[in-house]
């Protein structure tokens, strides 16, 4: 079932209600440009340290300490360039980062949720998710909300999700949204969409999609 925006699964409360960032994560890593996704993993240690690994089995390279200046993490990484920055606020982690050149967003899911049941199957889809491509079978394009016409407003909204084995989007949270206004007719989008299945229901996979609101495209 989709929530309006947020992720169902139970934060790790830190400090203040804030979200405990230390564990394993399954993160999709996208530019705003269109460049595709990037499947990474990140780990963050309790002695603020951070490492990064690609696949399944992937070695794990150091990247920079991290560290949290009131709800705001930040660290980077030395070899891209990249500067990431997420909001403990969320259910869940994940926020943008920043390069010379470039800019986008990132989002996660606990692979610590998954490894915590002892069964075969979960520990190896825990290490799956970053690997199988999410293939669409129905994409719904959001429609255009007739109080942003009048106003004349545009916007953007990134939402990024878990897809199960049947192929539903579930758990989906709102990364970025520039107006409140596009919210509904983004959900009414994400619950209208679906994608090719898989065999192991045991398996959930990450994904993220972006709606561009432009006046232009209002016929």
């Amino acid at each position: 079932m989709l929530l309006q925006g947020a992720a169902n699964a139970p934060a790790r409360a830190g400090p203040a209600g804030r979200l405990d960032p230390t564990g394993v994560w399954n993160c999709l890593v996208y530019a705003r440009l269109g460049l595709g996704n990037e499947h990474l993993k990140f780990r963050l240690t309790p002695d603020r340290r951070v490492a990064q690994s690609r696949g399944i089995n992937g070695p794990w390279v150091p990247l920079s300490n991290w560290r949290i200046r009131r709800d705001r993490l930040d660290f980077h990484d030395p070899r891209t360039g990249r500067r990431y920055r997420g909001d403990l606020r969320y259910p869940t982690l994940g926020g943008t980062w920043m390069a010379v050149s470039l800019a986008g967003g990132w989002w996660c899911s606990s692979a610590d949720r998954a490894l915590a049941n002892e069964s075969r199957t979960l520990r190896r889809s825990a290490s799956d998710i970053v690997e199988a491509p999410l293939v669409p079978k129905v994409t719904a394009t959001p429609r255009y909300p007739l109080q942003a016409i009048r106003e004349a407003k545009e916007g953007r909204a990134v939402a990024c999700f878990l897809v199960d084995s049947e192929g539903s989007i579930i758990e989906p949270e709102f990364i970025e949204l520039s107006d409140e206004i596009f919210r509904k007719s983004s959900i009414e989008a994400l619950e209208h969409s679906q994608y090719e299945g898989w065999d192991d229901p045991d398996t959930l996979r990450p994904g993220c999609r972006t709606f561009i609101f432009t006046l232009d495209t209002v016929r």
